[in-house]
């Protein structure tokens, strides 16, 4: 089954027994926010339409800010972007010994 015919991320959890474990897992770095950044943020908020749609509001505003805070964290993780992930016969054969 496509994963578009899921209604959420906890409903393919459960159909593949994913356990989800949140956690704390970035230690928290104090960094400064650059003027540049502040600015473009402001002018999106204050004059551009931001929220008309799910790819708008992402490209706007979560990718900007995930960016700017993945700088920090760069040397440990990487930041994707827009990145398929395709479920197949052979992807299952993969992960069913690890779901299980």
């Amino acid at each position: 089954m496509p994963f578009s015919n899921y209604k959420s991320i906890s409903a393919v959890a459960k159909e593949f027994q994913i356990n989800c474990l949140r956690d704390n897992f970035i230690v928290e770095t104090e960094f400064a926010v650059s003027d540049v950044f502040r600015n473009e943020l402001e002018l999106i908020f204050n004059e551009g339409v931001f929220d008309n749609s799910e790819i708008a509001i992402c490209e706007n505003i979560i990718y900007p800010v995930l960016k700017e805070v993945w700088k920090n964290y760069r040397s440990s993780f990487l930041l994707w972007s827009h990145q398929t992930l395709v479920y197949n016969r052979h992807l299952q054969k993969q992960l069913k010994p690890l779901c299980n």
